[in-house]
């Protein structure tokens, strides 16, 4: 069974990226974090990247210290998204980290085959899960816990674009729109992730001395002498045999 990394290296790991993701959130100008069209609230979090980051390189514990710290950062400070916005980030990112996890599950494949199934994983259950938390949000818990009126606003924002809908006919449309773009959001946060891993852990092998959580995923030949998790360029290869997780 591979090392894992200690629990010092997890928690400052994931310390750190959680606050680079809230800082993110906070700064990032809106031409690189553009409104998903017609529902213009809902954003594409560039931030989002970090957090999935933390989760293949220091493993669970991380990812969820990480989305905790970024989303209570949200909460607190000045220009955030508030409690509102904030938890559904955070469950918006643990219903990603869900499919990753179930991805490892599934036995050690090249990156390629790995990269797929997590991305397809983190789609479906990012989009399930998601979907019954904004039903409960959009019926119940935005006007009981928050004291918002997710529904009169949502009402409002399709006005704008000249699409009249109540009852059934707007909690469907507005689930299926925001569906959508969780689906897409969560390819770009998975497959981003995981190249900006391979190019960190290429650069800067010795960040975790080759224990990234993602590693214990993967089949690969010759990974005692190259840490990133592609082969390197001097003939590596990937091995094509599959074996089970640990």
């Amino acid at each position: 069974m591979e090392a894992s990394l200690k629990p010092t290296v997890v928690i400052a790991g994931a310390a750190t990226f959680g606050a680079l993701a809230a800082l993110i959130s906070l700064l990032a100008p809106p031409v690189i974090q553009p409104s998903f069209p017609i529902l213009f609230y809902l954003k594409f979090d560039i931030a989002e990247i970090v957090d999935v980051t933390a989760f293949l390189i220091f493993g669970p514990v991380a990812g969820l210290i990480t989305a905790a710290v970024h989303g209570t950062i949200l909460t607190a400070a000045p220009g955030g998204a508030g409690p509102f916005g904030a938890s559904l980030k955070f469950l918006s990112v643990l219903s990603t980290y869900g499919g990753l996890m179930l991805a490892s599950r599934l036995g050690k494949h090249k990156l390629l085959t790995t990269g797929s199934i997590m991305t397809v994983a983190g789609v479906a259950t990012r989009v399930v899960i998601m979907t019954l938390v904004n039903y409960l949000y959009l019926i119940v818990l935005a006007q009981v816990v928050f004291g918002i009126d997710y529904t009169g606003f949502a009402q409002f924002v399709l006005n704008q674009v000249g699409i009249n809908l109540t009852g059934t006919g707007f909690v469907v449309y507005i689930l299926g729109l925001t569906a959508i773009f969780n689906a897409v959001h969560a390819v770009f946060s998975i497959i981003v992730s995981l190249v900006l891993v391979n190019a960190i852990l290429r650069r800067a092998p010795q960040l975790v001395a080759g224990r990234e959580w993602i590693r214990r995923t993967l089949t690969i030949a010759g990974a005692s002498k190259n840490p990133s998790i592609l082969p390197d360029d001097r003939g590596g290869s990937e091995s094509g045999t599959t074996h089970n997780s640990p």
